[in-house]
């Protein structure tokens, strides 16, 4: 069984592709901060995400969900973006579940009043990863922290 966590971004989504014992098979991001064009920058997102999912059976994604709190340009882009993952989802016959930032970090944590940099810190020190800096990497360790809460989730287990 495989799970993947989304973390959408109108500059650089994170991904992160794990399996039930919670190993990292895949992870990543995608940055599209260089391309000016909306409409290709989920053209890119589309295009990697796919790939993930016709290389693996993925039992279930779990994709952060906006909040309203926003910019509404930016609430606007990213609400179009997680359209592209719906819909791939469904196309490809995948489970797919919006959660806000609070309520995957309430299963990561044990507490959704985690901040980003909390997750980062906890991903590079679980899974011992070097090299990785706050401000580039964010979007994926929060990524990593999604699809724990993924696995966690679905198999029934509570923060």
């Amino acid at each position: 069984m495989y799970f993947l966590g989304l973390d959408p971004s109108t500059k650089c989504t994170g991904f992160c592709l794990m399996d039930e014992n919670k190993d990292i098979i895949e992870k990543g991001k995608i940055d599209i901060s260089k391309i000016d064009d909306h409409g290709e920058k989920l053209a890119v997102q589309y295009k990697v995400i796919e790939s993930l999912m016709d290389k693996y059976e993925i039992t279930k994604v779990l994709c952060e969900d906006q909040y309203a709190k926003l910019n509404i340009d930016t609430v606007k882009k990213l609400s179009r973006t997680t359209g592209i993952y719906l819909l791939m989802a469904k196309l490809k016959g995948v489970e797919l579940e919006l959660i806000y930032p609070t309520s995957w970090r309430k299963v990561f944590h044990g507490y959704g009043s985690a901040k980003k940099e909390d997750t980062f810190d906890k991903v590079v020190a679980i899974y011992e990863l070097e090299g990785l800096t706050f401000k580039k990497d964010n979007d994926m360790t929060d990524s990593v922290g999604i699809a724990w809460a993924c696995v966690d989730m679905h198999k029934g287990v509570a923060a």
